[in-house]
């Protein structure tokens, strides 16, 4: 999961992302903005798909016809729909590309303290969230970090944050 060598620890301690860990977040920024065209993408595809169904529906016979064309607002709420997902799409392609930006260009914080454990479980999502504390910063993690890091041990944490994304670039144990 940490995958950080000496010589970035070296640029974390002074205060820098390290060349290798900059390529890094440029490598997962690419992928945020990739992800956010190919989501955007699909969601355009079924959308169309579902209008096309839904006019399919609407003139199968002369009875569910008469009702589309009955009502002029009909049309235009059909029609409105189209802008409305593109312009909700474009909304949240600005959001993520202003928060890859953020990120790419992020400056290096660090959290100092002893380390502790807590974790959720979400019975919604099945998803159990594990954090750990170091001082009063809490981390997210997808994994039990508890074989990573010693509970009550001081510890320095190296991170970057923009937006939604927190990533841990590096740590140090302190010896008291």
């Amino acid at each position: 999961m940490f995958e950080f060598t000496e010589e970035d620890l070296k640029f974390n301690q002074h205060g820098q992302v390290s060349p290798r860990q900059r390529e890094w977040l440029k490598t997962v920024t690419r992928g945020a903005r990739s992800f956010s065209w190919k989501g955007a993408f699909i969601t355009i595809g079924f959308a169309l798909f579902g209008l096309c169904i839904l006019f399919a529906l609407f003139l199968q016979n002369e009875s569910t016809r008469t009702a589309l064309f009955s009502n002029p607002v009909n049309l235009i709420v059909l029609i409105a729909i189209v802008p409305l997902i593109m312009g909700i799409l474009a909304l949240a392609i600005f959001l993520n590309y202003r928060n890859a930006n953020k990120l790419e260009n992020s400056v290096l914080s660090s959290a100092l303290g002893n380390v502790r454990f807590d974790e959720s479980f979400s019975a919604e999502s099945g998803i159990t969230s594990y954090y750990v504390f170091v001082g009063k910063k809490r981390f997210t993690f997808g994994d039990d970090m508890s074989r990573t890091f010693k509970d009550g041990g001081k510890y320095k944490f190296h991170y970057c944050k923009a937006g939604p994304y927190e990533f841990v670039l590096s740590y140090e144990q302190i010896n008291n």
